[in-house]
């Protein structure tokens, strides 16, 4: 008998279970295309939706986001800024400046759903939904068992980088130095604009860190919205030289003239085109100069013709022969200055334009004629010809310009091959004091 009624009663569970089990299965068939029930995202309950209606309640889990990114400024472009905030869609972005700050704000989501991972998940957590859940959640109209789809968002990098791009055009600015011209018969002066530099490397970095910590929020559950503040240190670029530096370029701080009277038609035709490739030079500070590299190369397609030069200790022609005398014209010229002279070689023989030993050769890679500009002020060189002389002018600061300097040369050993000469700076003072200076010591051969 009791065998009986255990066989009766399992036969009773099994077909209770078929039942059950088939009234779940029609629960779910009927629910085909929707997530099973007990399915969440952020706590928000995706149940019965299909994957398109989960698709547009995904779209409202990502917060308003509010976005600042402030920075200072120079505060002569205030101006400019704010006439360039006018130009903005404030629907989008807005602009406000406050004394020396700026700030963009961006109104409108900062992070998206990554649509197609949550969708993923959902559709994983719905599969594991059993066949009597679906029956149970239709009986109880509840779920049996929550299960939460993992959420996943994404920064909008790129609109990010917009708001720090327009903060970039606004405030950022290349430094330009001040620049010294001869234009017209006068020196001209363009003065210099100080530039400024935002350091966005680090904003990145921080702004990749704050958008991780917003994303695990957002993760956890729904969050009402999102303000996110940013400030970015920018650093003012000084200018190399400054307006008062080239302002200072104002004074004659040396000058000497050379006659090339009956000079042959070569010879002046290379010292009128050397001349124009000297005038106007501009010496910055701490800067080299080389004569020979602005006056090269030695060529007719370079303008020149063919010249009286030495060549081996004897006179002879060679394209651009002559400008030697412009080299030593402006080696005069710079021995009444501060300027560093750091290269200077002389003729094998002895020349006619100048005094023995304050000749200043122009040969090749291996002669030439430098000047460092050691003060803190551009130098602007000058060097004309007037059709039987060639004059440079050199201007500085004053502070650059040597008083009273006069010349000397001295003969210290004389052979039949040749000679020996010492030159010697002798500059006076205002306070009446002499100072002689040895500048130079050089052998001659004879004609």
């Amino acid at each position: 008998m009791l065998k009986r009624i255990v066989t009766y009663s399992l036969i009773g569970v099994l077909a209770l279970s078929a039942a059950m089990f088939m009234a779940g299965l029609a629960v779910k068939k009927g629910n085909t295309g929707r997530i099973a029930p007990g399915v969440t995202v952020c706590g928000r309950d995706v149940s019965g939706m299909t994957l398109d209606e989960a698709e547009r309640l995904l779209a409202e889990l990502v917060p308003g986001t509010v976005t600042e990114v402030r920075s200072r400024f120079l505060p002569e472009m205030r101006e400019e800024i704010e006439e360039r905030g006018k130009t903005i869609n404030e629907e989008t972005i807005a602009l406000t400046v406050q004394e020396n700050e700026v700030c963009v704000t961006v109104r409108g989501p900062m992070f998206r759903p990554d649509t197609e991972k949550m969708l993923q998940s959902v559709a994983a957590k719905s599969s594991e939904v059993k066949v009597w859940e679906w029956l149970y959640a239709a009986v109880t109209g509840r779920p049996y068992r929550v299960r939460e789809a993992e959420a996943s968002f994404l920064w909008e990098e790129a609109r990010f980088g917009e708001a720090i791009a327009l903060l970039c055009e606004l405030t950022e600015r290349e430094r330009k130095d001040a620049t010294v011209a001869w234009e017209n018969g006068r020196i001209n002066v363009t003065e210099s604009v100080r530039g400024y530099r935002l350091e966005t490397e680090s904003l990145w970095q921080e702004a990749e860190d704050v958008a991780r910590e917003a994303i695990d929020r957002m993760q956890e559950g729904p969050v009402e919205g999102l303000v996110l503040r940013f400030y970015v240190k920018g650093t003012a670029l000084m200018p190399g030289i400054s307006t008062t530096q080239a302002r200072n370029c104002n004074t004659v701080i040396g000058s000497f003239t050379t006659s090339y009277a009956g000079a042959g038609r070569g010879r002046v035709q290379n010292l009128h085109v050397g001349a124009g490739k000297l005038h106007g030079t501009v010496v910055l500070p701490g800067e080299e100069f080389s004569v020979a590299a602005a006056l090269m190369p030695f060529t007719e397609a370079n303008g020149y013709a063919a010249g009286g030069t030495y060549i081996g200790g004897q006179l002879s022609e060679s394209i651009g022969g002559g400008v030697c005398q412009l080299s030593s014209t402006l080696y005069n010229a710079l021995l009444q200055t501060h300027l560093t002279i750091t290269e200077r070689h002389p003729h094998s023989l002895p020349v006619g334009y100048v005094s023995l030993g304050q000749d200043a050769a122009i040969a090749g890679d291996y002669k030439d004629l430098k000047v460092k500009n050691t003060t803190k002020s551009p130098v602007l060189l000058l060097c004309e010809t007037t059709g039987t002389e060639v004059k440079v002018t050199v201007y500085g600061s004053k502070g650059a310009k040597r008083e009273g300097v006069t010349l000397e040369s001295v003969v210290t050993e004389e052979k039949k091959d040749g000679v020996t000469v010492e030159v010697y700076r002798i500059e006076t003072g205002e306070d009446g004091k002499v100072i002689r200076e040895k500048v130079s010591e050089d052998r001659y051969g004879r004609r």
